[in-house]
């Protein structure tokens, strides 16, 4: 008897702490539509996970690949928001280069000189730099990797070879022990900076690390903790590059990447129910929502889109310019172009 009583207190303790956790990522939580603009889906790229606005051209460039196919190879994609559905959309500006190609996070980077893009490869867990010509064609320069790099994320640069890439938790996020340690939230991830030469932890102690991005000036670093539920903004000495932490911004969803508008405003996609999301990359018919969160110079969070996954499934980038606001997704084939309200631009 005694026995039997100590397994069901273990399964009653193991039934609680498993509610908990689904209750803690918004499980039982109903996401209802809203948004007070209009989107065109703009379909045939496959897993568009993160977006770079290039304003002075009018262009985004995008990267893709199909995530329920392991093997296959990704792509960069570059849109004239002008004119999207022009046929040089659908094209790799790659080249075929690198081989092996599974982008994630990106960052594009101009100065007087020189335009480059800056790419996550998945499969050589490494940081991929082009030269970008002006048809949008990419040139492959570089590849940058560190033993230290387990599971890349994003990456945004700050110098002509330098750059931060977030490393979301330190076993990989594909390992048993990395989905452990989202779920339980514990604080593996890593923020590196290289100027091209020497890499550095510049910040660490993040519930997996995310999307990250700089202020115009490049003094202050923003970088998604996704399983923490919160945005880390961090004070960036422009002679150390070491990151100091200076606020959280507290948030009711999981978000993946930032992208900064040219008036300073953080855009941040969102999964407000992120454990929705293993089920939706084994089928498509089973839906996890997305949402796009705005935070102004107050710090103050505010939704922007929020839908259930059936106009957009597991939103992962959001990026404006001008009254066009762009939403990519982690698997769905197609993106969104959102015409935004007067009051959100």
């Amino acid at each position: 008897m005694r026995l039997a009583a100590f397994i069901i207190v273990l399964l009653v303790l193991a039934g609680a702490a498993v509610y908990a956790t689904l209750n803690s990522f918004n499980y039982f939580d109903d996401v209802e539509r809203s948004f007070a603009g209009q989107c065109t889906p703009v379909t045939g790229i496959a897993g568009p996970e993160d977006i770079q606005i290039d304003a002075a051209r009018s262009r985004v460039f995008i990267s893709s690949r199909d995530r329920r196919t392991k093997e296959s190879r990704g792509a960069i994609h570059v849109f004239d928001i002008a004119n999207p559905l022009s046929a040089e959309g659908w094209r790799d500006m790659t080249m075929g280069r690198p081989t092996r190609f599974k982008p994630l996070g990106l960052d594009y980077y101009e100065d007087d000189e020189v335009r480059r893009l800056f790419v996550v490869n998945e499969a050589g867990k490494s940081v991929e730099m082009f030269d970008v010509n002006n048809d949008g064609m990419l040139v492959h320069l570089e590849t940058f990797s560190e033993p230290r790099l387990t599971s890349p994320n994003n990456v945004v640069a700050v110098g002509r070879r330098s750059f931060y890439v977030t490393n979301d938790v330190q076993p990989g996020r594909d390992t048993r022990i990395g989905r452990i340690q989202f779920l339980t939230r514990q604080a593996s991830g890593q923020v590196f900076f290289t100027n091209g030469a020497s890499w550095r932890v510049a910040a660490e102690g993040l519930r997996f690390a995310n999307g990250i991005e700089a202020s115009a000036d490049g003094a202050r670093i923003y970088v998604a903790e996704t399983a923490g539920g919160a945005v880390k903004v961090y004070d960036r000495d422009l002679e150390t590059d070491m990151l100091s932490l200076v606020q959280t911004i507290r948030l009711d969803a999981s978000p993946d990447n930032i992208t900064v508008d040219d008036a300073g405003a953080l855009w941040v996609a969102a999964l407000p129910q992120p454990l929705s999301l293993p089920a939706h990359a084994g089928n498509p018919k089973k839906y996890a929502p997305s949402e796009v969160i705005r935070i102004g110079a107050d710090g103050a969070p505010r939704t922007v889109y929020r839908d259930d996954g059936r106009e957009l499934s597991a939103a992962t980038t959001a990026a404006r310019l001008g009254g066009t606001l762009i939403i990519g997704a982690l698997y769905d084939e197609k993106f969104l172009i959102c015409d935004l309200p007067a009051g959100e631009i």
